[in-house]
């Protein structure tokens, strides 16, 4: 049976690029907003271009047919420190893979002896070589990415039916999905921290199809949905000998379906200068499940299953109004805010774990406010946005890393005529601050017999009654953990872009 499990670890190592993922996801759209028009951070309330397509439908209504190309750069510049070990008795010892509890059981689970993972091993003649995996070493959060902008808008039946296309496509690697843990599981893999709703999640995959339909001269509803390719896959896995695991035979079935998570606009101007709008984006993820099912030499089968959540986005509800202080032929000035609900509190990570009671995330509120001003062809942006964390502070188990983020965004339009076509060419660029913070972890308390009373907080991955050989372990008494976020750690950046788009009306 111990072989057994660890062919299922092995083979999912293997495996994992043959998983089946289901619904979608775009964590990457909230933070970047419409690339390809002046919208920008203000597309749930302004009309831009095919961005509204995710942003709000309704406003596909009021935004000019056309074709939109861009290209946008992001740069993720996400800053992790942990804090200093204070003293070896918090260590895992060497050959903590021989303990048990006092009475011959064995541990629920074995972490790995601290110097071991620091440091690594040379291969001897008795045993194999491990590779250091030290704290921090295999962080995340430092990468320059760059996308393709493409998106189209269509007007029919006197305009008053529009159908929006609009896609933010990663270059490279097409879709990065990593599946860390926030605890001391990961220990086993990176021994680092990451950043829970940046990083991978900002190579996902943003494609959205939608109609908006004009009732009234004030009012148009839309409805939309962000799409995504569901692939999946189960393998067979035949194992001649487990003692050689590099010698396994594999076979793949295979599934390509589409997955939709819909989305709703309403936008209604009361008055010619006062635009009101209204957004509901319901949650999304990307579902991925690995089946496996071992065959083994002596006719013995097994079968095993994993499953994640990545890219988990909760039901969004946004309000916003605009206000046009200057509307004449020449000149235009309109002032915007728009203020942004986010579940949170619903919030699954990639291994479907809900965060503790005691440290659960909280639902957010976070406004954005900006002007447009248009002086002849040339039309110019500002936007300011609050984005508070919903992550509680880390004084426990988990390591879920976020900061509270404040975002800049400036952007320019010139609007030409080219071949009979009226165009527009643009720029943008955003800054957004993540706002250092630092974590410390709380004592865990224990019993006489070492037991963990609060399983919320770091786990004594050392059993205070551990013994080798019948004999206690010497300083196996209180807190011994691998946790990489254990004593603590601080997390702050920056994360910067620009976009550059045309526009080409039809």
């Amino acid at each position: 049976m111990h072989k057994a499990r660890s062919l299922m670890v092995w083979a999912f190592a293997l495996g994992s690029y043959w998983l089946p993922s289901s619904a979608s996801a775009s964590p990457l759209q909230d933070l970047a907003g419409d690339t390809a028009s002046s919208a920008a951070m203000q597309a749930r309330t302004l009309a831009g271009g095919s961005g509204a397509a995710y942003f709000n439908p309704a406003l596909l209504t009021v935004a000019p047919s056309g074709v939109h190309i861009g290209f946008f750069v992001l740069n993720q510049q996400y800053g992790i420190a942990l804090d200093g070990r204070p003293g070896t008795q918090f260590a895992i010892p060497e050959g903590v893979e021989n303990f048990g509890h006092m009475g011959g059981g064995r541990f629920d689970n074995y972490p790995i002896a601290t110097n071991l993972l620091q440091f690594g091993r040379m291969k001897d003649a008795r045993t194999e070589a491990f590779e250091a995996r030290p704290r921090q070493g295999a962080g995340s959060g430092h990468k320059l990415l760059t996308y393709e902008t493409v998106g189209i808008v269509v007007k029919m039946y006197k305009d008053r039916l529009a159908l929006g296309f609009h896609g933010l496509i990663p270059n490279g690697e097409f879709t990065k999905m990593r599946a860390f843990f926030n605890d001391e599981r990961e220990q086993y893999f990176s021994n680092s921290l990451h950043p829970e709703l940046y990083s991978d999640r900002m190579t996902a995959v943003s494609m959205a199809l939608a109609l908006g339909l004009k009732l009234t001269d004030q009012l148009s509803i839309g409805a939309g949905a962000t799409i995504a390719l569901k692939a999946g896959v189960g393998a067979g896995a035949y194992v001649a000998d487990t003692g050689n695991l590099g010698k396994i035979q594999l076979a793949m079935d295979a599934s390509v379906n589409i997955g939709i998570s819909p989305h709703f606009g309403v936008s209604f101007n009361p008055t010619p200068r006062l635009h009101l709008t209204a957004t509901a984006h319901s949650p999304q993820q990307v579902e991925m499940v690995a089946d496996f099912k071992f065959l083994l030499a002596n006719g013995i089968e097994q079968s095993s299953g994993l499953r994640f959540l990545l890219d988990y986005t909760p039901w969004q509800v946004g309000a916003g109004a605009a206000y046009d202080l200057i509307q004449e032929e020449h000149e235009s000035l309109t002032v915007a805010g728009n203020a942004l609900f986010a579940a949170w509190s619903t919030y699954i990570d990639r291994h479907g774990d809900r965060p503790s009671p005691a440290y659960a995330w909280s639902d957010t509120l976070s406004p954005t406010v900006g002007a447009r001003y248009r002086y002849h062809k040339i039309s110019t942006s500002l936007d300011l946005m609050y984005m508070p964390t919903p992550v509680p502070q880390q004084t426990g188990r988990t390591n879920y890393v976020d900061n509270d983020r404040v975002t800049t965004g400036l952007g320019a339009e010139y609007s030409f005529e080219l071949f009979g076509s009226n165009m527009k060419v643009g720029a943008q660029l955003h800054v957004h601050r993540l706002v250092p913070r630092d974590q410390v972890k709380l004592l865990t308390p224990t019993r006489p017999d070492g037991a963990n009373l609060a399983p919320e907080r770091v786990k004594d991955e050392l059993p205070d009654d551990a013994q080798r050989s019948g004999q206690p372990v010497a300083g196996a008494g209180g807190l011994q953990t691998n946790n990489p976020g254990w004593p603590g750690f601080s997390s702050g950046g920056w994360i910067t872009g620009g976009a550059l788009y045309l526009s080409v009306a039809l």
